[in-house]
């Protein structure tokens, strides 16, 4: 009868043996420092869009306004495209590639000059996605948004 008493208490402190490092790295602080380091390296390096002066705006893009830019989740950025001198017709619509990380802001309460469309986005969640418009002669503008 001491038999099943030794290989149960055997086959509990090879159980602790084995459970214990993984409880313990699961609630040390650097497990979860490693994991937001890492999350944070995934994204992309941004730069911060110009400055509108507007206070519900984090900043604004243009047309020349290429490469990738940073802006915080629940943060506005504007974007005013100008159609250049001598184009036939006017920027297409301003197309998100990817809305759980931006949403399409109300672009309705702009008032645009002549020639140029407005486009406003918001920052969702944490992610990547790229804003782009077309012209009639098939120019292209795309910027990368960054969202942190």
């Amino acid at each position: 009868m001491t038999a099943p008493r030794i290989r149960t208490h055997r086959l509990l402190a090879v159980a602790a043996c084995c459970l214990a490092p993984l409880a313990l790295a699961a609630c040390s602080p650097a497990s979860s420092t490693t994991a937001t380091v890492t999350s944070n390296a995934a994204l992309p390096s941004c730069k911060a869009p110009a400055d509108t002066g507007l206070p519900q705006s984090a900043g604004s893009l243009t047309q020349t306004d290429t490469g990738a830019y940073c802006l915080g989740v629940g943060k506005i950025l504007d974007i005013f495209l100008t159609v250049p001198a001598g184009a036939s017709g006017g920027w297409s619509q301003i197309r998100i590639k990817d809305t759980s990380v931006l949403a399409y802001g109300n672009n309705g309460v702009m008032t645009a000059m002549r020639g140029e469309t407005p486009g406003v986005v918001i920052g969702q969640t944490r992610g990547v996605s790229t804003v782009t418009s077309t012209l009639p002669n098939g120019q292209t503008w795309t910027a990368t948004i960054v969202v942190s």
